[in-house]
């Protein structure tokens, strides 16, 4: 088949507005999507739609800052958090408002194509969908995101007949768990996706039998929607640069905001009490202590540890309507029959269970080596890099750690917490978008491998950074200063949230900040003084940032 200039792999968010941000800046391009789905909007596509499902941004924060998004009346929404299929309708609007060439981006979308394996020839890159179809271009943008891959329970099952069904179809196996046959659910998982569940099946009017385990996070901690005047939603609180600085955090310089919260005897003090008054605040709405059952949701940790299990309270009567399921925290050991079989040795007998057990970050569409080569995360049973490379990053790793804990003091004795055990090695990319080592004629991106509280704002500044990349009009560091700053990023990511997790929460303004700068651009967008630290950040203070790039460059 013929090159084509640019493949994107995914249809969702980050890989429409990665489409989107290249075609502007190469208009005569021919640049293809590739889909795995039957329909565009990765988590947000039709398919994936249930009648919970809502967004954990509200309006004016959860949009293309290219593209504004129509807003809702009030009677629709819920603190200004609003329905899944509002951004459905968004995202299709999006893939269709303009053509390039006489294409839009839905045009250039080939559905029902699931990404076998990827290799490098020379110069292009093969895409394989199946035996004999593929595809090959110059440049490549993997944006499959963090929630493409399930992980599915791995315990034993010796003839269990119910159906196990991961979050990810929820939405299509509705009418299965509406039918007479289900009465008893099991849900496994304490993330958002399993409180959205129980609210699905305590509306359907079946048993639920809700099953934590003990040795991971716990369950999500669940912001409470709103927020004190002059405040409107939980996110102006942590979408603020004043609350950001409180966050010890290394994307961006030290300065005397971040000495007197982190370096300051008195200030650490301050800063932990607003952390524990915000924490004490949002979990008073939950009301855990009204019973035994409800203690069993009780977050595993404090609010200022959490982001992976971060989240929002974000429909009504939520705490009310997941009260009525069975809290068990218990771990899954095996299956027989229609019984799991937990560790306590408690048996639970179920028509269906529901998984909520998250996603691998891995990217199976890469043989080892070429993952090695690129430094992507692999599984642990994978055989790693030779002893050397290893024994490289080990090295990088321990001096970031000292550097972590002479930045932040605070970090350097930490209360120890369950998690899970990390199935799979650190995600090595630069910025969280681009190889460092595997990548010597700047031909492939990653974008959406970073969860964020605004990711559509971070969608649309990594697209531009990931364009600036592949056009080699990106200053970047040396090789020995990125993988630096990768160590960095991981040891900090490590003492930060005990884990090697993927999220900033607390940290996205100072992450798309991180970017702008990398870009050539103002990331202090708020006009200066009062506003730039008290004024919580929205998509619209991002717009126009491709034509600032544009007019950097004299591309207009």
């Amino acid at each position: 088949m013929t090159p084509v200039d640019l493949i994107v792999v995914g249809a969702g968010p980050f890989g429409l507005i990665a489409a989107h941000t290249w075609l502007e800046l190469n208009p005569n391009d021919d640049v293809l999507l590739l889909e795995s789905a039957a329909d565009l909007g990765g988590v947000w596509s039709k398919s994936r739609m249930h009648p919970i499902i809502k967004t954990q941004a509200p309006l004016g924060m959860f949009e293309f800052p290219c593209y504004p998004m129509e807003k809702l009346p009030k009677d629709k929404t819920f603190h200004n958090y609003f329905p899944g299929s509002h951004v459905t309708a968004y995202l299709e609007d999006f893939a269709t408002h303009k053509a390039f060439s006489r294409k839009t981006l839905k045009d250039r979308i080939v559905f029902n194509s699931h990404v076998k394996h990827i290799i490098k020839t020379d110069k292009l890159w093969t895409i394989s969908i199946t035996l004999d179809t593929s595809f090959t271009c110059e440049k490549l943008i993997i944006a499959t995101g963090l929630t493409s891959t399930p992980n599915l329970p791995s315990f034993p099952k010796d003839d269990f007949s119910p159906p196990v069904i991961h979050t990810r179809s929820l939405a299509a196996n509705i009418p299965l768990l509406n039918s007479p046959s289900i009465n008893d659910v099991v849900v496994i998982g304490g993330s958002k996706s399993a409180f959205d569940a129980v609210q699905i099946l305590h509306s359907l009017n079946k048993t639920v039998k809700w099953i934590i385990r003990t040795s991971g996070q716990g369950p999500a901690f669940l912001a409470a929607p709103n927020a004190p005047w002059p405040l409107h939603s939980s996110h102006d609180i942590i979408s603020m640069r004043l609350v950001a600085k409180m966050s010890p955090c290394i994307y961006e310089p030290v300065d005397n905001w971040s000495r007197i919260c982190h370096g300051n005897k008195v200030g650490i003090r301050i800063v932990d009490a607003i952390w524990w008054f915000v924490d004490w605040t949002w979990r008073r709405v939950a009301n855990f202590d009204r019973d035994e059952n409800m203690k069993g949701l009780k977050p595993g940790r404090p609010l200022c540890l959490s982001a992976d299990g971060l989240a929002v309270s974000n429909s009504e009567g939520l705490w009310d309507n997941v009260a009525n399921a069975t809290v068990l925290r218990d771990e899954v050991e095996s299956a027989e029959g229609k019984d799991l079989i937990l560790k306590s040795g408690k048996r639970v007998t179920c028509d269906a269970v529901i998984a909520a057990t998250g996603w691998s970050n891995t990217y199976p569409m890469f043989d080892n080596a070429l993952a090695t080569e690129l430094e992507l995360p692999l599984p642990f049973q994978t055989p790693q890099e030779d002893g050397k490379a290893v024994a490289e990053w080990e090295t990088l790793l321990a001096e970031a750690d000292k550097k972590v804990v002479e930045t932040f003091p605070r970090l350097a004795n930490l209360p120890t917490y369950p998690h899970p055990e990390p199935k799979s090695t650190p995600n090595k990319l630069f910025r969280s978008i681009i190889p460092i080592s595997g990548d010597i004629d700047h031909s492939i991106a990653f974008v959406g491998a970073i969860g964020s509280a605004q990711s559509l704002n971070v969608a649309e500044i990594q697209a531009l950074w990931a364009a600036a990349y592949l056009s080699k009009k990106l200053t970047l560091p040396t090789v020995e200063k990125m993988k630096q700053e990768v160590a960095l990023a991981t040891a900090w990511r490590k003492r930060r949230y005990l884990e090697d997790g993927y999220n900033v929460i607390f940290e996205h303004v100072q992450y798309m900040s991180l970017l702008l700068r990398d870009l050539g651009l103002n990331d202090q967008r708020k006009g200066g003084g009062w506003r730039e630290l008290l004024e919580p950040y929205v998509s619209a203070d991002f717009k126009g940032i491709l034509d600032e790039w544009r007019r950097l460059h004299d591309l207009l």
